[in-house]
């Protein structure tokens, strides 16, 4: 049901992305919004580690669907959580000290991926990269475009790809933290969802998010 491939070793294995996130390695938090933290984020979902129905995070997707005038019903579907101790599992989070949550959605007949991703080392936006490219089916080019595009909005201004199926809002980071929100809509690529409609779940979705 999910939009991407679950495995987080995607992240490993997306050179291309991982050369294009580069560019964002130095990004800034920006500013507003109520600061949030890694430690605050691994704290708030350390017991619901691994694979589980419910989200540990409490988005309301549908209040984001209406706000952001996207038709269905929303239903949560399953949920999965990393957590940089979890080295096994994935070094890449491990070696930036990063927490991961991604919670599935049906919105409709639509899938919705709702990504919440916080590190204390490097960005989330390098981190979700190679994510980024799958999802949003994005060439190196286009991929690194959209990362230099993430980098320049302002916090809690969320970027959308060409697709029009994912975007990213950077969140305000408490200290040096990176954290940011992704939103993949659809599957294989397609969504009924406008771009417009798109941008708005990760607005609203970012403008919810707290721990």
């Amino acid at each position: 049901m999910t939009v991407h491939i679950r495995g987080r070793g995607a992240r490993a294995v997306a050179a291309v992305a991982a050369a294009a996130a580069a560019a964002v390695l130095t990004a800034c938090s920006g500013d507003g919004g109520s600061a949030l933290s890694q430690a605050g984020l691994h704290d708030a979902v350390r017991s619901a580690a691994g694979e589980s129905a419910a989200c540990p995070l409490d988005y309301d997707l549908g209040k984001a669907a209406s706000a952001a005038h996207a038709p269905g019903s929303a239903r949560p579907v399953s949920a999965n959580v990393d957590l940089p101790e979890d080295a096994d599992k994935d070094a890449v989070l491990s070696t930036a000290h990063a927490t991961d949550v991604e919670c599935d959605y049906r919105l409709g007949a639509e899938t919705v991926s709702v990504e919440t991703l916080a590190a204390e080392k490097g960005t989330a936006a390098a981190l979700l990269a190679p994510l980024i490219q799958r999802n949003a089916e994005l060439s190196s080019g286009e991929l690194s475009a959209f990362l230099a595009d993430v980098q320049k909005a302002p916090t809690g201004t969320p970027v959308v790809t060409p697709t029009g199926t994912v975007a990213l809002v950077r969140l305000r980071g408490a200290g040096s933290d990176s954290v940011a929100l992704m939103v993949s809509c659809g599957t294989d690529g397609d969504t009924k969802l406008t771009a417009e409609q798109v941008r708005g779940l990760a607005k609203n979705l970012g403008g919810q998010a707290h721990w």
